[in-house]
């Protein structure tokens, strides 16, 4: 069971491999789209352009596998990756085929399409590695395609060196703007990382790893919530017997053990079929809570009757024998959280008092107490 099911707590970052598998698939479609267009286009109008003939029907195929792939939901680390270097790939051997052919097309402006696909490439590189190897990546790929068309024999860079130049400059503008969003984007990771880590510190019990009285409040909430439109529910408040003996005769180390185990059998409690998760938390001390939606009164005896014989054949640290007492409410219509705990407190008060290691359900307290006057 998940302790914090049913919290009703802030949401967490809701953007993660869902949300950029969906947005790889679309590239990759309107990709291949774009590709089929060209191939479709240069047969139609017979320009013989080697970089539509010989490259783009391979990385269609290619690009096809990627869909295949991220379709079938495997891991979504391997298509980024491989996109990553097929398509660095493909863009190196576009500006090489570019640039060889660049002295049999007319017009002094170079193509540009590849340096496109070259800020594409940086854009993949920064969302699929992390910051540290992404700019290094991107850094020294774009260095090497700038330079590659200056290095090639009888190209245009030497009669087009102007235009050349100017398509350069605007790839390396496009690539400073796709850094910097890079950097903000990590940036805002970092602080939802941190903000995330803050909410789970401050509704999180530190030692047993329950949600904590903060984290409580909303699933009580929720519970009175149900309660307004009919719905049984009932609240649990634990207390583990002479847990004061264990602190003073075994120490503190042992008492925190004894209380992480604790939560581990409380995380066992689970209302009957077909009803909600409960919320189990540490109330404070050693007393814990367990608020459980759609369980009647009769259900919460059973299911404490439960509880105490787990505690009971629980291994304990040190072989220890420890016990509970339970005090249970379950809701009324029109009742405020105070008097459900007033009444759980209530019956656990009794349970104490009848000489521990039981539960005493509502209405079960005025009995007991009549009984010890």
């Amino acid at each position: 069971m998940d302790p914090q099911a049913n919290l009703h707590l802030p949401s967490r970052d809701p953007y993660g491999e869902t949300v950029r598998r969906r947005l790889y698939i679309g590239a990759v479609v309107c990709g291949m789209t774009l590709l089929l267009f060209g191939v479709v286009m240069q047969r139609a109008l017979n320009l013989h352009e080697p970089y539509l003939q010989y490259v783009a029907p391979v990385l269609m195929g290619l690009s096809a596998l990627n869909l295949w792939w991220l379709l079938s939901g495997r891991a979504l680390i391997v298509a980024e990756l491989a996109s990553v270097v097929v398509l660095a790939a493909a863009s190196m051997a576009h500006i090489v085929l570019v640039s060889l052919g660049a002295a049999a097309m007319p017009g002094a402006y170079p193509n540009s399409g590849p340096y496109w696909a070259v800020i594409g490439v940086c854009v993949l590189a920064f969302l699929a590695l992390p910051p540290r190897r992404a700019t290094p990546f991107n850094l020294s790929y774009l260095s090497f395609s700038l330079l590659l068309p200056w290095l090639l024999p009888a190209t245009y860079a030497a009669s087009s060196a102007s235009g050349l130049v100017r398509v350069q400059l605007n790839a390396v503008m496009v690539f400073l703007l796709v850094w910097g969003l890079s950097w903000f984007r990590t940036q805002y990771a970092s602080q939802t990382q941190t903000q995330e880590l803050l909410r789970q510190m401050a509704f999180t019990d530190a030692l047993t790893g329950l949600p904590n009285r903060h984290a409580v409040y909303p699933a009580v909430e929720a519970l009175l919530r149900d309660a307004a439109q009919g719905q049984a529910g009932s609240l649990f408040l634990i207390d583990l017997d002479h847990f004061k003996r264990i602190n003073d005769g075994h120490g503190h180390g042992v008492g925190d053990e004894v209380l992480v185990a604790a939560a581990q059998v409380l995380r066992n409690c689970a209302t009957e079929k077909g009803s909600p998760s409960p919320t189990v938390g540490r109330w404070g001390g050693e007393e814990f809570i367990v608020v459980m939606p759609g369980t009647p009164p009769e259900r919460a005896r059973v299911r404490a009757e439960g509880l105490l014989a787990e505690f009971r054949a629980w291994n304990w640290p040190q072989h220890l024998q420890v016990t509970a007492s339970i005090g249970s409410s379950s809701v009324r219509t029109g009742e405020d959280f105070s008097g459900l705990l007033a009444r759980a407190d209530a019956a656990l008060y009794a349970a104490k008092a009848s000489g521990r290691d039981r539960a005493v359900v509502q209405g079960e307290a005025e009995l007991e107490e009549s009984a010890l006057c």
